[in-house]
């Protein structure tokens, strides 16, 4: 079991860019991972409005739709978890370069 949690934690250091402090990968990475929430904020709307369009036209849900929704939820919090590790990171290492002049 600890095998899987090394592994969890070694796939979240690479997820994060934990050993990485260059700008030339981390904000081009900062940029992609926030037009991945953007693409899913489109895709968690599309999910609402096609909710909406389904419960009024009486349509009965699939279970591929509540799956999909499941998945599209679990890769939501993924990125915007990301995204804020991300930023945090990024302000402690510009707040450490101000203190070092």
């Amino acid at each position: 079991m600890m095998k899987f949690f090394k592994l969890a934690d070694i796939c979240w250091e690479g997820l994060t860019l934990q050993h990485v402090s260059r700008n030339e990968i981390v904000f081009p990475y900062l940029l992609f991972i926030l037009m991945t929430l953007l693409f899913e904020l489109f895709l968690v709307v599309l999910l609402v409005v096609t909710s909406v369009l389904i419960y009024i036209y009486d349509y009965p849900f699939n279970t591929d739709f509540f799956i999909c929704a499941g998945i599209l939820i679990l890769m939501s919090f993924l990125s915007i978890a990301i995204f804020l590790t991300l930023v945090r990171r990024k302000r402690v290492a510009e707040k450490s370069e101000y203190l070092s002049f």
